[in-house]
């Protein structure tokens, strides 16, 4: 990718070229648009009408404008030899004149020279209308003289503007008064360009080259004007590229932010998700502490109770007497998780079968004058599918 010059960064690729003319008694002005392209100059856009102080808004005023002051306002002279003095050369067209109330602008050829001037509160008068509308004046040229910057490119003997014939020949006048109602077609260069936009051209090209062998006070004050446009564009525009380059930063500051951001969230979420599991597990770890304790507790108190009192039963079993179970303090229901063990305390539950009624109600009833014994309640007698009778009884302790 090539980069664009300090000359393309400044200027731009567009152009705006006004001829301001009188034509008939009336001030007119005539516009071009001109391009910069790879291929070269290209007429974008044109036009030629009335002036009321005014430039439509069509127009896009950020654009470099060139002015060619060529009114009735402007005076021309010709005048022989080719003096390198500005002021012999004034001095021959215009003697006893007080320059500081005018400004002017020689075109040297080869024997001649042509001379324009107009008076400094009138071009004043025309830039304050443009700076009114916001519009940057970027050089400026008086008279015919601009066509110096394009008569070489041309073979033409003699060009026509919006109401000059300008001629190539010396011998003859150079500048003379003519009009032509439809367009007449020049080639500048192999570029394709009406008489009506002849001057408003040259303005421009005099603008990108930056040269011009024309001198004068008007070219002074071009060159200020020229300055002064590259000046307020080159501050305007780095303004612009600083600001991109702040909001650049900014934005990747924001984008490498929102992203250690988001990390940084999703650390402080894992922490407290895995503090969270470590209360958890620590609470987990209490019940099950409380739980173990109260098995202990539980174990140990069956232990200690159960060995004496099953001897004590056991002693007095018949032998038509078969246990299946003994439990001491039984649950009172299934062990869940989250909810307290509940056991039936001072509680022995005694199942079994026997072969003999009698030999069962007998031993009941020893067990019922067991010491540690307050009660004994038979829960279930009958024959189960076996043809067994089957027993459970609760013994209830003191």
């Amino acid at each position: 990718m090539t980069l664009p010059s300090i000359t393309t960064f400044l200027l731009g690729k567009e152009f705006m070229g006004v001829e301001h003319f009188t034509l008939n008694g009336e001030d007119k002005i005539a516009l071009l648009l001109v391009e910069k392209k790879k291929e070269g100059l290209v007429i974008s856009k044109k036009d030629r009408v009335s002036y009321n102080g005014k430039i439509a808004e069509k127009w896009d005023s950020k654009l470099p404008f060139l002015l060619v002051i060529n009114t009735n306002q402007v005076i021309h002279k010709e005048v022989a030899g080719i003096d390198a003095s500005d002021e012999k050369l004034l001095y021959k067209a215009f003697p006893n004149t007080n320059w500081d109330e005018f400004y002017f602008e020689i075109w040297r050829l080869k024997e001649k020279s042509i001379v324009a001037i107009t008076r400094k509160t009138y071009l004043n008068e025309i830039i304050a209308n443009y700076e009114a509308q916001k519009i940057a004046i970027a050089g400026i040229s008086l008279g015919i003289c601009a066509i110096a910057e394009i008569i070489e490119y041309t073979a033409e003997d003699k060009l026509l503007t919006n109401h000059q014939i300008i001629s190539k020949e010396e011998q003859n006048q150079i500048v003379t008064t003519g009009t032509q109602e439809d367009a007449i077609h020049y080639i500048i260069n192999d570029l394709p360009l009406e008489n009506r936009q002849l001057l408003a051209f040259s303005g421009i090209l005099r603008f990108i080259t930056n040269t011009s062998s024309n001198t004068g006070s008007i070219i002074s004050y071009s060159e200020e004007l020229h300055d002064g446009y590259n000046q307020n564009i080159f501050f305007t525009k780095s303004i612009k590229i600083m600001v991109g380059v702040l909001l650049a930063i900014l934005f990747l500051n924001f984008i490498f932010f929102s992203h250690y951001y988001s990390l940084a969230q999703e650390t402080s979420e894992t922490l407290l998700v895995n503090k969270s599991s470590i209360q958890d597990v620590s609470k987990i770890k209490e019940r099950i502490i409380v739980k173990e304790e109260k098995v202990k507790n539980i174990v140990g108190k069956t232990t200690s109770q159960t060995s004496l009192i099953i001897n004590e039963i056991a002693s007095k079993i018949p032998s038509s007497i078969l246990l299946s179970t003994l439990t001491f303090d039984p649950l009172e229901k299934k062990i869940k998780a989250e909810e307290p063990i509940l056991t039936t305390e001072k509680t022995i539950v005694i199942a079994g079968t026997t072969i003999s009624n009698d030999a069962f109600t007998t031993w009941v009833e020893a067990v019922e004058k067991l010491p540690k014994i307050d009660q004994v309640l038979i829960t279930h007698f009958g024959k189960n599918d076996a043809n067994e009778t089957e027993f459970s009884i609760k013994l209830t302790l003191k």
